[in-house]
């Protein structure tokens, strides 16, 4: 038997899957590394963590499962992009790694609108985070070799090649996308040295190199695998919950959330995204805080239970159908903005809020409210690109842990107004695209129509009719209360960043 070894890297952990040629799971393993935040709108990783992390993951997994390193016939890996980590000459890290989520750079992301006479980006694009760097750290831009995502990180740590991957490097914004190239116009537009970014770029199934005697000992596992591109965690999604034709869509609940819809468009639309299917690209709508809103309700109101080693998630849930029960007793509304947000609207200073509590309110009206929240956020991505594309999607499959809850996917189907499926497996939908990409880049026949053959689905959930007005109003109000809002964020948090 021969496996295929692929790395899902997110916000908070990397998880590690061990298939065989059937895409049957053969083990997984999951290792978290930590993020610091040491300002407000700063968000940051050590690459060095990242590579621990990798390398603990896959040795935990190759002694549980007991396969034969021998009989991986190939490697690939996904990434969060829109990161930045500048190297030596030698891959050594200069810098920590600037996440997706950093948002440092609003000033640097109007003086590049101003120059283009367009609001084109925000203080979380890499390119305004590159000004950033050129105007506040100079000295380590000039030392450095190169600048880096994630994968291209792991690319050199893995098999000594220095290379981005497309889908990755479109994240960067310096790339041509029709010529699958560097696009010289947008270094000369910030000033950024063409040095500092590798000349390859791979293709997803395209086979950067092979693993290298030192890394293969670090892993635990066999010198000379096939390293394959890969692509980032949003194209992978694509892949792993079967979205590889126009109208096919699905959502995301991890620490982020995001909305995807395939496409046959291909324009220079901001938001459109570089399939790695071919003639396929995909609208893309990602907002900060998904999860992540879930996570912070669990650690401030459920902090007791955990520690009692309760399952939370069951009592949460149940709390909230309590809630629902409760009719309007209790309307509290939440802005799930921790971080910020990209989408649907671009905001560094926007943080999150509780709205209209009570003496009344108990922790279940907050649980629902948070859950009800990040639903409302999804439905406003939604109307954007319902009132530019229509809605009438093949299917909306959902990934992500929160996808776990059936509480939740109950609830953005009826948000939504639109059936939701989440995957059998929503955790591993990211694993699933990747090896995809492996096996169409050993040579597969199928490409990527495997992947209709192979993504099992879990129960569709209807909405229902009956709360349709409920959300309605209360949907109304959310985004009200964000425009209200909006300028005290910006006068409560300008000055911290």
């Amino acid at each position: 038997m021969k496996y295929r070894l692929t790395y899902d890297f997110g916000s908070g952990s990397v998880k590690a899957a061990l298939t065989d040629e059937q895409f049957t799971l053969v083990g997984v393993e999951n290792e978290p590394y930590p993020t610091y935040f040491p300002r407000l709108g700063w968000a940051m990783q050590k690459p060095e963590e990242l590579w621990q992390a990798m390398c603990k993951a896959t040795r935990r997994l190759m002694a549980r499962t007991g396969a034969a390193p021998s009989r991986i016939a190939g490697m690939a890996m996904a990434q969060t992009a829109t990161t930045i980590i500048f190297v030596d000459d030698r891959g050594k890290p200069l810098s920590d790694c600037v996440m997706w989520m950093d948002g440092r750079a609003d000033k640097q992301a109007r003086e590049i609108n101003r120059k283009l006479g367009e609001k084109r980006f925000s203080g979380k694009n890499v390119l305004a985070k590159l000004l950033w760097f050129l105007q506040h750290e100079p000295d380590l831009v000039d030392e450095a070799r190169y600048m880096l995502d994630v994968s291209a990180f792991l690319f050199y740590r893995l098999t000594g090649e220095w290379a981005y991957e497309f889908t990755g490097s479109r994240a960067t914004g310096l790339v041509d996308l029709d010529r699958r190239s560097w696009d010289p116009a947008m270094f000369d537009l910030i000033g950024f040295p063409r040095r500092l970014v590798p000349d390859r770029i791979v293709g997803s199934t395209e086979r950067v190199g092979a693993l290298t005697a030192q890394a293969a000992r670090e892993l635990g596992l066999a010198a000379e695998i096939p390293v394959f591109g890969g692509c980032t965690d949003h194209a992978t999604a694509m892949l792993g919950t079967g979205c590889i034709r126009p109208g096919d869509a699905h959502l995301y609940i991890g620490t982020s959330a995001w909305l995807a819809v395939g496409t046959s468009a291909f324009t220079r639309a901001p938001g459109r995204m570089p399939s790695p299917v071919e003639g396929l690209r995909y609208h893309f709508y990602d907002t900060d805080s998904g999860g992540s809103c879930i996570d912070y309700l669990l650690q401030t109101y459920y902090g007791k239970e955990t520690a009692q080693g309760k399952d939370v998630f069951a009592e949460m849930d149940q709390e909230i159908r309590q809630a629902m029960k409760d009719g309007d007793r209790e309307n509290v509304l939440f802005l799930p903005f921790l971080a910020g947000a990209s989408a649907p609207i671009s905001n560094t200073t926007v943080r999150a809020s509780l709205l209209n509590l009570s003496r009344g309110t108990e922790r279940r009206h907050i649980a629902r409210a948070v859950m009800e929240g990040v639903c409302f956020n999804l439905r406003w991505m939604r109307d954007i690109h319902a009132a530019q594309h229509g809605w009438d999607p093949n299917f909306l499959r959902g990934i992500g842990g929160g996808m776990s809850s059936e509480t939740f996917v109950q609830m953005l189907a009826d948000v939504l107004d639109t059936p939701v499926t989440p995957l059998q497996n929503p955790r591993f939908a990211g694993n699933l695209g990747l090896q995809a990409c492996i096996e169409t880049g050993l040579g597969s026949k199928e490409g990527f129509g495997v992947l209709d053959r192979v993504v099992q689905c879990g129960p569709t959930l209807i909405p229902r009719p009956r709360l349709q007005s409920r959300y309605d109003r209360l949907y109304a109000l959310y985004r009200e209360s964000y425009t209200a809002l909006e300028d005290m964020y910006r006068k409560l948090n300008a000055d911290k960043k």
